[in-house]
């Protein structure tokens, strides 16, 4: 994979240079993360009032997909971004694959160790497929809900993703800098395609588990399946293009963050989990490259804080515990064993659940960093190049270093 060359585009914006540093995309990933963890809330029924709960789940119900949303975005994004001249497939997915992995593997040992003595029966083909991420490309809900740690649906998004960057890297290089901008409305309009082709043309039955109002082919079609999802991906590495080939519209992070703040907002009473996918990915192909931009130009965001790039790079080890974290601290007070989300709920009046809301955030950042240094870091440091990919490196980071003063 050849990187693209520095230039100045046809719309007077400055280009960027590929693998220029961008810390607010880093720490933009904590919102999102706190979007997704604020939809598993809901999951925990922590209100005693009812109509507490209710205003929730009114307010917090969509961030979850907003959440998810942009990680598969920035996933395209970034890779496009940091693409490398020199660079190989082969390369490309060893990195991937020790970023992807070696988390999921002990997070999802950790589950199967601490559900076996529950003596609640397992789906083994479901954890099989769990295990493999494969469990989101099955039209069957015991398959996809069986799987031990449910946030890994979308990690079978990502390994789609990386499986196909290489050639998708190589075609979108193709596409004139002057044709990005249609390429990516062709790509938002496909999204826009799939809930109708969903519940249009897909059977009306049986209902779906979590969205009973569709049936299962129709939320499976419009929200879980890899082909599906793959296109928010597609429109991330188009948005890194336009950028980096200087077509970028000149937004920066105010005024995007504006602007998803305005759709998340308005489409508060929206299923979107029902498959209207396309809602949230507009503004955030807009989000994305003008939170890039402000970097750039070397603005100061809300996300680019040393603390938030920090917690930014703990995401992903955040996304693979925090949903077992939840379960096992509620269950805790209850004195059970909650990792298979089956427990006596407690309840709080809502003072009370906002603390407890903070306290097993902050737990939920604790195990991710335990998991970050004992897993994910090690594994990147030693595996994700080869010995002569990192003595290279290393020798050009010797070679860069300035002479000393006399």
């Amino acid at each position: 994979m050849t990187a693209p060359t520095t230039a100045i585009g046809g719309r007077g914006a400055p280009a960027g240079a590929p693998g220029e540093r961008l810390p607010s995309l880093t720490g933009m990933r904590v919102l999102a993360g706190f979007g997704v963890f604020s939809t598993h809330i809901i999951a925990l029924g922590l209100f005693a009032d009812p109509m507490a709960m209710m205003s929730y789940i009114h307010y917090a119900a969509n961030s979850g997909v907003f959440g998810v949303g942009f990680f598969f975005v920035l996933t395209g994004f970034v890779v496009t971004w940091t693409a490398a001249t020199g660079d190989t497939a082969p390369k490309f997915w060893r990195r991937r694959f020790f970023k992807l992995i070696p988390n999921h593997v002990v997070v999802y040992l950790i589950i199967l160790a601490l559900w076996l003595p529950t003596e609640v029966p397992i789906n083994k083909v479901a954890a099989f497929a769990g295990f493999f991420l494969l469990t989101a490309w099955s039209p069957s809900q015991d398959i996809l809900f069986g799987n031990l740690n449910g946030p890994m649906w979308s990690a079978n998004i990502d390994v789609l993703a990386y499986a196909v960057f290489p050639l998708l890297y190589f075609l979108v290089k193709k596409i004139r800098p002057s044709r990005l901008w249609a390429w990516a409305v062709a790509m938002v309009a496909l999204a826009a395609l799939v809930p109708l082709i969903a519940h249009n043309f897909l059977p009306g039955g049986p209902p779906s588990l979590t969205a009973p109002d569709i049936s299962w082919p129709q939320h499976w079609f419009g929200f879980y399946f890899p082909l599906t999802r793959a296109l928010e991906f597609i429109v991330g590495i188009l948005m890194a293009r336009i950028l980096l080939t200087g077509r970028w519209i000149g937004i920066t992070a105010l005024p995007a963050a504006l602007l998803t703040a305005g759709v998340y907002l308005a489409t508060l009473d929206v299923p979107i989990f029902y498959g209207y996918t396309v809602i949230p990915l507009i503004p955030i192909a807009i989000f994305i490259p003008a939170l890039a931009y402000s970097d750039m130009l070397g603005h100061r965001t809300l996300v680019n804080s040393r603390f938030m790039v920090w917690l930014g790079d703990r995401m992903y080890a955040f996304f693979v515990t925090h949903i077992t974290v939840l379960f096992m601290a509620h269950a805790a007070l209850s004195g059970e064993n909650g990792v298979v989300g089956m427990y006596t709920q407690k309840h709080f009046g809502t003072g009370t659940v906002v603390l407890v809301v903070a306290a097993f955030y902050v737990l939920c950042v604790l195990v991710a960093q335990l998991l970050y240094v004992t897993v994910e870091r090690p594994a990147m440091r030693r595996w994700s190049r080869s010995r002569k990919d990192r003595a290279e490196a290393l020798a050009r980071r010797e070679r860069l270093q300035p002479l000393p003063r006399l």
